[in-house]
């Protein structure tokens, strides 16, 4: 018999039969849609298995094995390779080395004091005795509620000089949470400012001190270390899907080998000056304070009130001759939309930039770089389970056949795996789930055994303990880790990560809410946000639902939309549909609100900077910024398209207004109380209102008739 096989009109086309009572078969591959080198390993992994299949009668009841050829098994063995010394010692003894060795280099910037390492070090033993004076031990959570300033520095490294670990928590959340948190983490003693002092609720037992005024007249000699490495240094909370927040335990070795390793391999060093723009309750915080230390550099802060405002960055930056720059993605985009049209002032001192935490735009490196021509991009990750970041890649140029910026590869003492439903191997460029281990793996999460044994397992084969992260991801072939998304319903929206189903699970407690689903869409935009989706058990007010949410969860997890649904839909199986609600809320108008038109020029100029800047052809001027898709992000475009418009009398106002007044019309309000110009508004003025009405025009018709 002959046979003939034309082109194959599938991707792949297996073909099998018996001819002379042997087993053949044939692949017909378009091979041009497949990366370099997958197929050949899939072929070679195929037969591979059809051999032990056809010559062995226990491989049928076995475990399947590794499908890796050894070529790729190599390239993994050695990318885990990665054993290095670790030091014998606390997160915060690198510090309180330099402090000996160079006491009068300063350590901390602010905008209304600079303080030396000799200066940060009397104060945190200062707390430190005071904290040993109230009992705490190691293992104990002491917890630190302070918005931005020095005084966050001196509570943390004084935690950790008494023996105890810090649990950092946002000033900013609602009572209820607040409490919850305080509750669940055992907290007896808690750390804050002076103008801070009533935060605590009523209820609480917590006994709160004062950094900035409480320990002036307690010791300042150093303590001896009653902790080991092995000890807990922080706990940071996470949200949790059951409707309760995590607590991740990180101890100090974790922690000390993630510092040292940046330090070494990024040569950190005392002529560094950092911009601490990260929040205390986010783990990257951590390199800000015990990295730079570690360093002998400076911390540069930013003002509390001023945090969110790039214009204050820049002058801190060029000021303080700022070399590392640590934060989220949005935050460098924020940044770049106010640098970019500066950028005829470029900052060249800049030279280590850490992203990390969420998706990095592909435009962003060469952005940068022209903002900071000397700059180099790091893009950083790591979930917070497993130690401020365990994986990094410096980016060079941006492939343009690259989705993504890539993950990297796993620093000092960190391993990773991309691991199948059965814990085995995933070839490269298969997905699987991104699982690591190594030191810097948390030790689980406080007060919660059976979560901790759900995501930290004992791999079968290795017998090594792995944290089981829920990202998706691949190995490419030059051996760099791809991050593609999740495999649950986690979501990471401007760096802050969100469980859905905790925020699903506290709507439900509300009486009059049956069911609830909480889904995102557009997570890689700056128009990333969350949708509710509700059917309630009886009659529900939306703006009832949403104060529910504020009052007991942080103002991030609070969804733009509520949409009220009778029943949800289902799939063919009889399952939820998700797919379906997802696709539902992607077409949804981001807010219902009654539409108020304009009243006069300085509101229609101001609709006419929304509607271009968040793509919307109407906008009352009672809608809420941040309810129809605005951000932090795109803040900084409106007040720079703001600022350009207005006349000059409009001056005297700062970029932090529009998170106060976050309404055209109370925005508009307080702008004309702000000015010194009379009422009558010049010629010149409207005439750049009807420019804007008219470029607008231009651009939804253009917009229309590409659709």
């Amino acid at each position: 018999m002959y046979g003939i096989s034309q082109a194959s009109q599938t991707w792949i086309d297996v073909q099998a039969w018996e001819e002379q009572g042997r087993l053949s078969c044939n692949w017909d591959v378009v091979e041009e849609l497949f990366p370099d080198g997958l197929i050949s390993g899939m072929v070679a992994a195929y037969w591979q298995l059809l051999r032990q299949l056809a010559t062995s009668e226990s491989a049928w009841s076995e475990p399947p094995p590794s499908l890796l050829p050894a070529m790729q098994l190599a390239q993994r063995q050695a990318i885990n390779d990665t054993v290095a010394p670790i030091p014998d010692v606390l997160l915060q003894s690198q510090f309180t080395d330099q402090a000996r060795a160079n006491p009068d280099h300063l350590a901390i910037v602010t905008a209304h004091c600079r303080l030396t390492y000799q200066e940060l070090e009397h104060r945190a033993n200062q707390v430190g005795h005071a904290l040993r004076a109230q009992g705490v031990r190691p293992n104990q959570l002491v917890a630190v509620i302070m918005e931005k300033g020095w005084e966050q520095v001196v509570a943390v490294l004084g935690i950790l000089a008494a023996g105890a670990a810090y649990l950092p928590v946002d000033p900013d959340l609602p009572p209820a949470r607040l409490e919850e948190v305080l509750t669940h983490g055992q907290v007896s003693i808690a750390l804050t400012q002076s103008w801070l002092n009533l935060l605590l609720p009523d209820t609480t037992t917590v006994l709160q001190f004062c950094v900035d005024k409480d320990f002036c007249h307690e010791s300042t000699e150093p303590l001896s270390a009653v902790q080991t490495p092995d000890d807990l240094a922080y706990v940071i909370y996470t949200s949790g899907s059951t409707g309760q927040p995590k607590g991740v335990m990180l101890a100090h070795r974790g922690a000390v080998n993630a510092v040292i390793q940046t330090n070494q391999r990024f040569q950190v060093g005392a002529t560094d000056r950092a911009l601490a723009l990260t929040a205390l309750y986010h783990d990257m915080s951590v390199y800000d304070i015990f990295g730079v230390l570690a360093a002998g550099g400076a911390l540069v802060m930013p003002s509390a009130e001023l945090t969110r405002d790039p214009a204050h960055w820049m002058t801190l930056m060029q000021q303080e001759g700022v070399t590392l720059w640590n934060s989220v993605p949005a935050m460098m985009e924020m940044f770049l939309a106010y640098a970019e049209p500066h950028s005829d002032n470029p900052l060249l001192d800049l030279r280590w930039t850490f992203l990390g935490g969420d998706w990095i735009s592909m435009s962003l490196p060469d952005r940068l770089r022209a903002v900071a021509p000397n700059a180099q991009l790091v893009s950083v990750g790591g979930p917070t389970e497993t130690t401020l970041w365990n994986i990094w890649h410096v980016v060079d140029q941006v492939d343009p056949s690259w989705k993504s910026i890539p993950y990297g590869r796993p620093i000092a003492n960190t391993r990773y795996y991309v691991l199948n439903e059965s814990l085995m191997d995933c070839p490269t460029w298969v997905p699987g789930e991104l699982c690591c281990a190594g030191v810097g793996l948390a030790q689980g999460y406080w007060r919660n055994p059976e979560k901790t044994n759900e995501r930290f397992v004992t791999h079968p084969q290795t017998g090594e303990r792995i944290y089981l992260t829920g990202d998706l991801g691949r190995y490419r072939a030059d051996g760099s880790l791809e991050i593609l998304g999740r495999r649950d319903f986690q979501v990471k929206i401007r760096g802050q990560r969100i469980e859905t189903g905790e925020i699903a699970a506290v709507l439900q407690q509300h009486p009059s809410v049956k069911e609830a689903i909480i889904t995102a869409v557009d997570l890689k935009t700056d128009k990333a946000r969350l949708v509710a989706f509700v059917v309630p058990q009886e009659e529900s007010n939306v703006a009832i639902l949403k104060q529910f949410l504020r009052e007991k969860l942080p103002a991030h997890m609070v969804p733009n939309r509520f949409v009220l649904l009778e029943r949800f839909p289902l799939s063919a199986n009889g399952k939820i549909d998700r797919r379906s609600l997802m696709d539902q809320a992607a077409r949804l108008p981001l807010q219902e609100t009654v539409y108020v038109a304009p009243q006069n020029q300085l509101e229609q100029t101001i609709v006419a900077i929304w509607q271009d800047i968040l793509k919307l052809d109407q906008i009352g001027i009672n809608d809420n910024f941040f309810d129809i898709g605005g951000n932090s992000l795109l803040i900084t475009t409106v007040y720079s398209q703001l600022q350009a418009l207005l006349p000059d009398d409009f001056k005297a106002w700062a970029m932090t207004d529009l998170y106060k007044y976050s309404t055209i019309h109370s925005l508009a309000t307080y702008l004309h109380s702000e000015s010194s110009a009379s009422p009558q508004i010049s010629e010149e003025f409207v005439q750049k209102v009807q420019d804007r009405k008219s470029y607008l025009k231009r651009r939804l018709s253009k917009s229309l008739g590409t659709q």
